[in-house]
Formats: C-alpha cells, sequence, structure tokens
C-alpha cells in the first residue's frame, strides 16, 4: 500500500468502469504490474492507489487515494502556468509509453479503462511530478458511446496523449481501433510534429524528433513578440511588488480583515462608544471612595468589578465565597475568581477559565503552502464551530483540532460552511470530530443589548503560538503535544450591521490565530465568533458575529446548543482583603559600639 494520502472521493458505483468481471478500480495491483514491466516504473507511478469503499445505507461510496510520490499534493488546474506547462510535458512523455499498450489484447482493455477520468481536476501535482486520480471512471450518467467518450477524453487526458478515438472499452471498439493502426495508415497523433501538404499533395513524414535542433531556419521577428511582451509584463509587475506597502504577506493564512466601506459606520459606533465609556470612567473615578480596609467602591456602592462589600453582620460573607455581581461592572472581574453553573447541580460551580478551556480547541489546517491555524470551540459532543476562513484553504490532509482535554490531535470533518463573508455575510464552518465527547457551550441570544457587558475572547494567536514550546513540538509531529490557551478580556462597545450580518465590537484583544474562537460573557456563555479585526493607525478594532447569526448557520444540523436570552449576573468569589503594610519594627540598639555622629551632607 502506497505511504501518502492525498485526498477521498465520493463516488456513485455506476461511474465505474468494468473489467474482469469487476471494477477497474479493483484491478489496481494488475495494472501496477503492467505498467511496471512495460512503460517502466514512472509510468506506474502516475496512477494513484484506490482504497474503495462500497458503502452501505446511509454511507455513500468513496475510493481514498494514496500515492508513494512524496510531496504536496493539488489540482494541476490550480497551479501557475510555469507549473503546469512542466507537469504537463511530464505527464505527455509517461502517457506516450501506453499508446502501444491499447492495442495489447490481453492488456489493452485494462490500460484504456485507466484512461478515463471522471474530471479534468483530476490530474494532480505531487512533489512537482504527475499523478492521476479517479481514474477508470466516467461523469456520473455520461454516455458511454465512442463519440461522447472522445469528446470527454480530449479535455481530460487526451490534453496530454492525444487519440484519434476514446480508448477503446468494448470489443467491437477494439476491433476497429487495432484495424486503423495495423491498417498502414499512421494516426495523425502519433507524428512527433505538425504535418504539412507539398504541392503534389502527399503528405511526407515527420522529421525523427532528434533532428529538430538542427533546423537553423530563422524565426520571423513577429514570433518574438509574445516574449517581448511577456518580459514587459514580468518585470512590470516586480516593479510593483518591489514598492514598499504594496502587498501584504500575512504570515498566518486564516486572518482576515474587514475592508468593506461599511465598517465605517462602525467605526464612527464604536468611536462614540469609547467616548462615552471614557466620560463613565472618568465621573466613576472622581466620585469613587476609598475603605478603610484600600477597598475602591464607585458611586454606585458597589466595586471596581460590580461586588457589593461584605456584610459585616454576615458571618458567612468572607474571603472566597461566591457572590453575584452587578452585570455592568467598571472593569472586567478577575476572570480566575469567575465561577459558572458545573454539571452536578446549581450549588456546583468551576472556574471561568477552567470552564473555557474544556471547550476551546485550535484548529489546525494544512495548506499547499503551509499550515494555517485558527480557533474553534464545541457546540454538541462531537461538533465544533469556527471561521470558513480558517478551514477554506485546507488541502487533502484535512483538519484536525486538539486542546487540553481532547489530550492528541484529531481529525475533523467539515460538515457545513458558509462564507466568505464579503459575498455571504457569514463566516462559519461546522466540524465534525469523530470519536470525542466535549462538553459545549451555552449560546446566549440577548433581548437587550450587549454594550458595556464584560466578556471574554479565548483563542490561539499566531504570535503567541510562534514562542510556544508545545506548538513546535505538535508542528514537529508530536500529536500529544498542545499548545496554552489564550484568554483576553474587555467589554463590549457596540453591535453593528455590517454585509448584512450582526457585529459586536468588543475591546478584548484578537489578533491572527483568533479566528473562530468565542467571545464569552462572565457566566461561560457564548455571545459570538471573533471573526475580524480592522487595523487603524492608533488601535485595533475587534468584531466578532453575533450569537444570533450562529444560530440561524446552525440550524437544521446535528448541533443543538442550549440557547438563553437572559444577559448573565456573574457569580465572583469575594478577593481576600488586601494586606496591610506592618511598619518595621526598630532595631535594638547595639551595645559595647560608639554611637556614630550625624552624617552631614554637602551641598
Amino acid at each position: 500500500m502506497a505511504d501518502h494520502f492525498l485526498t477521498k472521493s465520493n463516488i456513485d458505483l455506476s461511474q465505474c468502469l468494468e473489467h474482469g468481471g469487476g471494477l477497474a478500480l479493483e484491478a489496481y495491483p494488475a495494472l501496477n504490474a503492467l505498467l511496471s514491466a512495460k512503460a517502466g516504473p514512472e509510468a506506474a507511478r502516475l496512477f494513484a492507489e484506490p482504497l474503495l469503499s462500497r458503502g452501505n445505507d446511509t454511507v455513500a461510496p468513496s475510493v481514498s487515494w494514496y500515492t508513494d510520490v512524496e510531496g504536496t499534493g493539488q489540482p494541476v488546474s490550480k497551479l501557475d502556468d510555469a507549473v503546469q506547462a512542466a507537469i504537463a510535458s511530464a505527464l505527455s512523455t509517461e502517457l506516450r509509453g501506453l499508446r502501444d499498450l491499447i492495442d495489447d489484447p490481453d492488456d489493452g482493455p485494462l490500460v484504456a479503462a485507466a484512461l478515463h477520468l471522471s474530471d479534468a481536476s483530476d490530474v494532480w501535482s505531487v512533489g512537482g511530478r504527475p499523478v492521476i486520480l479517479n481514474w477508470g471512471m466516467l461523469p456520473k450518467d455520461a454516455n458511454r458511446d465512442g463519440a461522447s467518450r472522445k469528446a470527454h477524453y480530449d479535455q481530460t487526458l487526451g490534453r496530454f496523449l492525444p487519440l484519434a478515438a476514446a480508448p477503446p472499452l468494448s470489443a467491437a471498439e477494439r476491433q476497429s481501433w487495432t484495424s486503423e493502426r495495423k491498417g498502414g495508415a499512421a494516426m495523425p497523433e502519433e507524428s512527433a510534429a505538425p504535418e504539412t501538404v507539398s504541392a503534389g499533395g502527399t503528405m511526407p513524414p515527420a522529421p525523427p524528433p532528434q533532428a529538430a535542433h538542427q533546423d537553423t531556419r530563422r524565426m520571423p521577428v513577429a514570433a518574438w513578440l509574445p516574449l517581448v511582451l511577456l518580459l514587459v509584463l514580468a518585470a512590470g509587475v516586480l516593479a510593483w511588488l518591489l514598492i514598499p506597502g504594496s502587498r501584504l504577506f500575512p504570515e498566518n493564512t486564516a486572518s482576515r480583515e474587514i475592508t468593506d466601506e461599511a465598517t465605517l459606520a462602525a467605526a464612527q459606533g464604536i468611536n462614540r462608544a469609547l467616548e462615552d465609556r471614557l466620560a463613565s470612567l472618568q465621573d466613576s473615578l472622581d466620585r469613587a471612595v476609598c475603605t478603610d480596609d484600600g477597598t475602591l467602591l464607585m458611586p454606585d456602592g458597589k466595586t471596581i468589578e460590580g461586588l457589593l462589600p461584605p456584610d459585616p453582620n454576615d458571618p458567612l460573607d468572607t474571603p472566597g465565597v461566591v457572590r453575584a455581581a452587578a452585570p455592568r461592572s467598571i472593569l472586567p472581574p478577575d476572570p480566575e475568581r469567575v465561577q459558572v453553573p458545573g454539571p452536578n447541580g446549581p450549588k456546583d460551580t468551576v472556574a471561568l477559565l477552567a470552564h473555557i478551556e474544556a471547550r476551546t480547541a485550535i484548529v489546525l489546517a494544512p495548506t499547499n503552502g503551509g499550515l494555517s491555524s485558527g480557533t474553534g470551540f464545541f457546540v454538541g459532543p462531537d461538533l465544533l464551530v469556527t471561521n470558513h476562513h480558517v478551514v477554506d484553504g485546507a488541502g487533502p490532509q484535512g483538519v484536525f483540532v486538539t486542546n487540553t482535554a481532547l489530550g492528541k490531535v484529531h481529525a475533523a470533518q467539515v460538515l457545513k460552511s458558509l462564507g466568505p463573508f464579503q459575498a455571504t455575510g457569514g463566516d462559519f464552518a461546522l466540524l465534525r470530530v469523530p470519536g470525542v465527547n466535549q462538553p459545549a457551550f451555552t449560546v446566549l441570544t440577548p433581548k437587550q443589548t450587549l454594550k458595556l457587558q464584560s466578556v471574554i475572547a479565548a483563542g490561539y494567536p499566531g504570535d503567541l503560538l510562534r514562542t510556544d514550546d508545545q506548538f513546535q513540538q505538535l508542528r514537529a509531529g508530536n500529536r500529544g503535544a498542545v499548545p496554552d490557551l489564550t484568554v483576553t478580556d474587555g467589554t463590549v462597545s457596540t453591535e453593528q450591521n455590517v454585509n448584512s450580518a450582526r457585529m459586536i465590537a468588543h475591546s478584548a484583544p484578537i489578533s491572527k490565530g483568533n479566528s473562530g474562537g468565542p467571545l464569552i460573557d462572565m457566566c461561560g456563555n457564548v455571545v459570538g465568533v471573533n471573526t475580524f479585526i480592522k487595523k487603524g493607525s492608533a488601535r485595533t478594532l475587534n468584531f466578532a458575529l453575533a450569537a444570533s447569526d450562529l444560530m440561524r448557520f446552525l440550524a437544521g444540523t446535528d448541533a443543538l446548543p442550549q440557547v438563553v436570552t437572559e444577559v448573565c449576573t456573574p457569580q465572583i468569589q469575594r478577593p481576600a482583603p488586601p494586606a496591610m503594610a506592618e511598619a518595621p519594627a526598630e532595631a535594638a540598639p547595639e551595645t559595647g559600639l560608639p554611637k556614630l555622629p550625624p552624617l552631614k551632607i554637602q551641598e
């Protein structure tokens, strides 16, 4: 079995061509041995090895494709023109040896079946070499007559191995094929150079390929024009690339910034909210009172994080006891002391940080250009939400997730996605992580505004991952290494519509890698999905897609998170009273030593 997995194709068994009483796909060992012996090992490596699953009543048939060619793989159609040309040249060279094999009465039927592809995109580049997938197939419900197959063949492998007719599948087609080949008239596709008609009307033979370099005729000046234009264009592009600020090279492809003009209104709203917030903070500071024990009380009689001062008549109101706090405090409370309901009833509570860490995960999407990372969070035992743009560029290896609770990397499947944001007004993806059973977040879709609500952003920002030893071990192949989760706190500044989406602007700092992570209130509920940042000259604005948009996206899926509508009342452990500084004890006078005179300081 080949070592390197490329991709998985869902198929209809009616697409597969038959051979020897079974499917051509199932004859891969015979095909590989035949090509290795008669066309060479490089020709045999052209065809990816299939692992066929015939499916059942609930699972569709599929083929997993493998190769022993090392390197990253992707369809040739997605590569630039220069690389496409190189792959096409190599593919044409290797396929040329298969033309004569089609004539063979024993080997021809299998080779002919293998030269039929499901789609033109089934020619891949793996490590700079051509590899063919979905061979031995035709498009679903496609006609199988010779003329229809010829048209389809010309669009697929016919571009690299031109033939006068599609590779024959039936006995009648094979007889016609061999008679034409052996009747003395060479098929026009077999000549090594374009044919020309002489004055006498006969068609002279093409010169041998090795003599082509001996042609000393000069090319006309006009023939150089395309090359000159290409060089001028390349020089212009190079000059543009050298202009500072003309392009961006993000280190993490999962980052996105809002650039739509609609954000102008959002920015203006955020400015107004910040001005109001500044005025409120200044007023609170001017009227605050400091008690004898060092506690700072705001004008409403509560502490800076929204707690009433301890009741001196209540012997149970001591440091460490959990008390309700104001939903809107001057500053966000200390997350280490915030408590949320646990799994064992209302009297059972857990720390907010532990609650978040069990439900938030890093999302890894290997791409053709490297590794893209983002953040996701669980909305069901094996269902995780992230941003569409985090997983959109994932390569054939798929998507992976991990966190401290999972303990190791797990493969994930993309069940549903909505994006890109500018085109759809949404940026969501729902992943299934088979075999896990994680606690899920509750989702808050509030009846009233969230302005000034304290929130926490959880995620895996790329600037911190670069210094995370666990992440470096993970990249090196240690599937049990789990990066540290990063949390930041802030308050909601404003809520506005952008591109038909409901956006939450907040002051909890996020950056590249936070995409898809949860924005959480002080009761542990998800209020939004961190998605965009807007960089300004003086500050960065942080945006999350509102939970109401998330629930619309999840409608009709297996994800059924619990939904609440009332803004939470945080439950916070009382802090220990500030330690009172004790006056240093006077040193006992030394005995037996002369007393030093006062030290005089000269001006």
